[in-house]
């Protein structure tokens, strides 16, 4: 039995107010392309399908039509809600689309039912656990032990009595963490609970062949190759330059026998980190090694100020999302303020600490020389 594993879809996300639904729709069409020539058996949707909890009108026909076409492929879909979604918006008609293939999870409703596939190796079960806070789990079973989302998992886990001698798989939202080890995170991100209320550790999912995990967006193991974050198939934040972004291939044959690979997802345009001044990155010879109409995040290393370094950056690369000055970044550890006494300082001298917290270096050369003049002519003190 082979599927095709991704989540955190958020369909209808904007980046730095770029809305990135033209690149979802490019990638989605690409995963159809990967299941067929994968020849895949099922579709796993890990969650987080939509940004927010209340989808733009786009975003829903968007979804509406990667599964449409998901369906014409005569393969079983698997969707779950995360942290982002509505369950109940997910779930909507979720017992109707079953008969196309569809197998929906947005709610929490009680032990959990397998979707049962067959193959030539036996059965293989399905199970399917949206994210949910453990308050719902609590009142779902009326037992108030039930304080963290370990505990809730563990409990759906139990009552659902699975029998860990047959093939089983679980999909699931949440935040999975290795004996406390925490996955790699990045900043698109979103924390679901305080104080590690969330974590839910790899011990709970024993009897799982497979794990399919989303809430993550860094493609990454967890404790054991066979549980597992897909990752987003795009780029959602400056901190995933440097990620691969792909779909996890999972073939189960007998049990325990399970098979990983990835194919790789192309964006239309990547996410990119660059750095100079201005005049350099405006140079042909610069802005020509790579597509302009990726989306970048410019550091400018200019010292003097800039008028309007945004549009003239966008002349050059229209997709310019963040725009910081080498200048006045600063160490975390360097984020104090000194309280000194100024009575006694020159005017030069009160220049002098105005220009170094602004320009990130000394007054000197020149520039300093040319302070010193000014101040002179206007009879003040230089000290």
């Amino acid at each position: 039995m082979k599927f095709i594993h991704t989540a955190d879809l958020h369909i209808g996300k904007v980046v730095n107010e770029f809305s990135m639904l033209e690149e979802q729709k490019h990638v989605l069409n690409q995963i159809l392309t990967i299941v067929k020539e994968e020849k895949a058996d099922g579709l796993i949707l890990a969650g987080d399908i939509y940004d927010r909890s209340v989808p733009s009108a786009e975003a829903v026909v968007a979804l509406d039509q990667f599964l449409r076409e998901a369906t014409k492929l005569g393969i079983q879909i698997f969707m779950i809600s995360g942290n982002h979604d509505s369950p109940e918006r997910i779930g909507f008609a979720q017992s109707i689309l079953v008969d196309k293939g569809l197998h929906i999870e947005g709610m929490i409703r009680g032990n959990m039912n397998p979707v049962v596939m067959e193959d030539e190796y036996g059965t293989l079960n399905i199970y399917m656990l949206p994210f949910a806070k453990p308050a719902i789990i609590r009142h779902l079973y009326q037992d108030e032990t039930i304080v963290t989302c370990e505990d809730g998992v563990r409990k759906m886990i139990e009552e659902s009595n699975i029998d860990a001698s047959k093939r089983n798989l679980m999909i699931t939202h949440h935040f999975v963490t290795n004996t406390g080890k925490p996955p790699e995170q990045s900043e698109s991100e979103s924390n679901l609970l305080l104080g590690g209320a969330e974590n839910v550790d790899v011990s709970v999912f024993e009897a799982f062949d497979y794990v399919a995990l989303g809430h993550i967006h860094g493609p990454q193991r967890m404790g054991r190759d066979t549980i597992r974050y897909s990752g987003s198939p795009i780029k959602y934040s400056f901190s995933e330059v440097f990620h691969k972004k792909s779909v996890t291939i999972v073939e189960l044959k007998d049990k325990g026998d399970v098979t990983l690979s990835v194919r790789e997802l192309k964006p239309i345009h990547d996410m990119r980190k660059i750095k100079g001044t201005l005049d350099e990155l405006m140079k042909e010879e610069v802005y020509s090694l790579a597509d302009v109409n990726d989306y970048l995040h410019v550091t400018l290393l200019d010292k003097q100020e800039l008028f309007d370094p945004m549009g003239e950056l966008r002349s050059v690369y229209p997709n310019v999302m963040q725009i910081t000055f080498e200048k006045n970044e600063r160490k975390e550890n360097e984020n104090s303020v000194s309280i000194t006494s100024t009575r006694s300082k020159s005017i030069y001298e009160h220049f002098r600490d105005f220009y170094a917290s602004v320009a990130g270096e000394e007054l000197a050369g020149e520039y300093d020389s040319c302070m010193k003049d000014v101040i002179e002519e206007v009879g003040g003190d230089i000290g």
